[in-house]
This record gives structure tokens, C-alpha cells and sequence, in this order.
């Protein structure tokens, strides 16, 4: 078989490439898992100060290309791995949404802002390392990783529903609630690199930290903490008051219950004089409150029936394809 037959035949093989809606909806879960996991394994590489643990790239060292002889160097190769798997996994979102049928305009959209939000945070890296690992910089490194969760989150929730406009399952008081609930939560994790900003763990003894007193900063934190479960709490209680449907309530009691886990190991850590191990599971904890908060938000809203609830997908899409091609399979 000559290369042109062969190039032809693999063409055509990936021009009627479908994914169900199904498929899709796991390729989007596993892109949402792994963007949890590398957030915390990035975390684990400036705790432990183990960025420099492999002295090439992407070699670990001149002479082999997987080093695994110290914890740093353990550490850093793990991170590595997971940065390639993400890439691999937001990628295939990206494909998987132009493949999949029936064709959603809107998947598409959600899935490119993964793609946007990893550049993003490559750029950012790189920024971060020449200004020495200001905690700003480090900061807003943390910062658009709770985007990318949230981004991942939303494409996960709208990947698993049917397109189509919205209407609330709550009244206009609770969904009001709830959105003061999630900027909260938006809040606290701007509070929460403050703090760890202000603290011992930069990643390098020489990197700079922000002039402030952890008592200080910390208190902040905590009120803005305290804030959100209140909110939460209250949001709550008037949802079980309006007997609300019982997925609502089973996702808000998931929600308080991070919160409460969250919170306690944000006061143990203080207690204890900020462990890097605990400040490692505050960070999980961080990336856990994120998708749960978002998760609870979206399900008080339900896609409202519609004679068709998807887009046809372009015929701009493969060239020579179509229009009965397109059609869902």
C-alpha cells in the first residue's frame, strides 16, 4: 500500500470519527481529574522546593531522561507526568467536542478554555520563575488553576445535561443566595495565597514574601471562611424549608461538609505552625470547594424542553463533509 492510499485511508477513517455523548462526557471528566490532580502535584513541587530537583528538561539530568534517585527529583518527575497528561487530556476535550454528535457549540467553548487557561499557565510559569517566585506571581499562578477547575467543572456539568436555555428549580431569593455563595468562595481563594504568600513556604529561601503578618492575614482568611459556611448554612436551611428536590440537598450537605474539612484543617495548619504537608491538603481541599461549590450551583438551574437542544455542527468543520455526515449517529 502506497503512503497517499494509506494517508487516504486514515483520513476517511478520522472524517467519520463520532463520539457519543456519553464518551464525551468521560473524556471531560478525566480532563477535570487530572487538572485537580496536577494543581495539587505543582503544589507539592514549590512546598517541598523540589522545581530544581531535575536540572534539565524535558531531561531530568544530562544523561537520563527519568531520574527518580531523590524525593525532589520524585516529586518534580511526577508533576512532569501529570503536565503532559493534562495536555493530552485538554486536547482531547477540545477534539472530542468538534467529534462529538450530537455537535454542541457551546462544549466546544468551554473545552478551547482549557486549552486558553494551560498557555496561560505556562506563560504564567514562566514569569513566575524570572521574578524568583513572587508570591503575587505565585499567587495568580493558583488563581487561574481555580479557573482552569472551574472552566473543567462547567464543561463536566455540560457535557453530562442537555443544551438549551435554563430555568431556576429554586426561587429567585436561594439562586441569588447561592451566587453570593460562590463569589464568597471566589473571595477565599484570593485570602488563601495571601496568607501562604506571607508565610515560610515560597519554594526557594531567597524568594521574596508579602510584608504582612500571618496572625493578621490568616484572621482574614477566616472570616472570609466563616462568611461562606454561614451563607451556606443559611442557604440551606431555607432550601430544606422549601422542600427542594432531594439531589439539591444531597449536593448542599456534600458542600457544607467540605467546608467544615476545609476549614478545620486551615485552623489545624495554623495551630501547628503551617505544616508544608497540611498546606498541601488545604491546597486539594481549595481544589475540592471549587468544583463542589460550582457543582451545587449549576444543579439549582435545569435545562428547560426544547423540540431540539442541540447545533448542528458546521460543514466548515471537515472539508468535503457532508451535510448528511453530520447528522447524529
Amino acid at each position: 500500500m502506497s503512503v497517499a492510499v494509506w494517508s487516504k485511508t486514515q483520513w476517511e477513517r478520522i472524517r467519520r470519527f463520532r463520539l457519543s455523548a456519553e464518551a464525551y462526557r468521560k473524556v471531560t471528566v478525566v480532563a477535570l481529574a487530572l487538572i485537580a490532580i496536577i494543581v495539587v502535584t505543582g503544589a507539592a513541587v514549590r512546598l517541598t522546593g523540589s522545581g530544581l530537583g531535575c536540572e534539565d528538561w524535558p531531561n531530568c539530568s544530562s544523561g537520563e531522561f527519568v531520574g527518580f534517585e531523590t524525593p525532589n527529583q520524585t516529586i518534580e518527575q511526577v508533576n512532569r507526568l501529570f503536565t503532559g497528561l493534562v495536555s493530552v487530556a485538554v486536547i482531547a476535550a477540545v477534539l472530542g467536542s468538534l467529534r462529538r454528535r450530537p455537535y454542541r457549540r457551546d462544549l466546544v467553548w468551554w473545552s478551547a478554555g482549557l486549552v486558553a487557561g494551560v498557555i496561560g499557565q505556562i506563560v504564567l510559569g514562566g514569569i513566575t520563575v524570572l521574578v524568583d517566585l513572587h508570591p503575587a506571581a505565585v499567587g495568580a499562578h493558583f488563581l487561574l488553576s481555580m479557573l482552569l477547575v472551574s472552566d473543567a467543572t462547567i464543561l463536566v456539568w455540560k457535557a453530562s445535561h442537555e443544551a438549551g436555555p435554563t430555568r431556576p428549580r429554586v426561587s429567585p431569593a436561594n439562586l441569588n443566595l447561592s451566587r453570593v455563595a460562590v463569589a464568597t468562595a471566589a473571595l477565599l481563594m484570593v485570602t488563601g495565597p495571601i496568607v501562604t504568600g506571607s508565610g515560610p513556604h515560597a519554594g526557594d529561601q531567597k524568594s521574596p514574601r508579602f510584608d504582612l503578618l500571618i496572625p493578621d492575614v490568616a484572621r482574614v482568611h477566616s472570616l472570609n471562611m466563616w462568611l461562606f459556611l454561614i451563607i451556606s448554612v443559611i442557604l440551606l436551611l431555607r432550601l430544606g424549608r422549601a422542600k427542594t428536590p432531594s439531589d439539591i440537598l444531597r449536593r448542599g450537605y456534600f458542600l457544607l461538609i467540605v467546608i467544615l474539612i476545609q476549614g478545620g484543617i486551615g485552623y489545624t495548619q495554623y495551630e501547628l505552625g503551617i505544616p508544608a504537608w497540611l498546606v498541601l491538603a488545604h491546597i486539594a481541599g481549595a481544589t475540592l470547594l471549587v468544583g463542589t461549590v460550582l457543582w451545587f450551583h449549576l444543579g439549582l438551574s435545569s435545562v428547560m424542553a426544547t423540540d431540539s437542544t442541540a447545533t448542528e455542527a458546521p460543514t466548515s468543520l471537515i472539508p468535503g463533509q457532508s451535510e448528511e455526515s453530520l447528522s447524529p449517529t
